[in-house]
């Protein structure tokens, strides 16, 4: 049987995965909505892994010097708050192409450190005989978030950017709260 801090791991991981997913949807489409050019939209990704490369380093030195749930919960409450003003500049339309790639960056900055820090989480959640068990739940979680994520960010962005930024911020935040409560 899995345990509640393995349950609350689960949840904070599909729901962080899945904001993601509906992030980069809803980022993608405003930024071409903004500027209908597809060189600007390629720079969204460029952007997303710049962080990702030059941080490769730190990130490790990071999740094994400080404690892991912290780690984890910090990079959470910045996601939440960075697609919270872009929820803000979409609602007051004050949003620019420069300041959507400045966000993005501060927001890749922290999901680079979110990743791998979550993925060293997991063995210290669960003991040794339920571990497989756990990396397959882990695994199959991430892949619907994957698939489930864009579709719902495609949906929401129906209703405009704000709506996907919202429920993005939202599901950040709930993920920050349940690491908070792992033990």
């Amino acid at each position: 049987m899995l345990n509640r801090s393995f349950k609350l791991f689960w949840f904070a991981r599909v729901a962080s995965m899945a904001a993601t997913q509906m992030l980069m949807v809803g980022v993608g489409w405003q930024i071409y909505d903004l500027t209908n050019s597809a060189f600007d939209l390629g720079m969204i990704g460029l952007v997303s892994f710049i962080p990702q490369v030059l941080l490769v380093l730190v990130v490790g030195q990071v999740a094994d010097r400080f404690d892991r749930r912290n780690v984890a919960r910090l990079c959470m409450a910045i996601e939440a708050v960075v697609v919270g003003i872009l929820a803000l500049g979409s609602i007051q339309g004050w949003l620019t192409r420069e300041l959507i790639y400045a966000l993005i960056l501060c927001y890749a900055s922290a999901h680079a450190f979110e990743s791998p820090t979550l993925m060293s989480l997991l063995p210290q959640l669960v003991d040794g005989k339920t571990l497989p068990r756990a990396v397959s739940l882990s695994a199959a979680a991430m892949q619907t978030a994957i698939i489930l994520g864009p579709a719902i960010g495609g949906w929401l962005y129906v209703a405009g950017a704000k709506a996907v930024y919202i429920a993005a911020a939202l599901a950040y935040a709930a993920a920050s709260l349940s690491i908070t409560l792992i033990q």
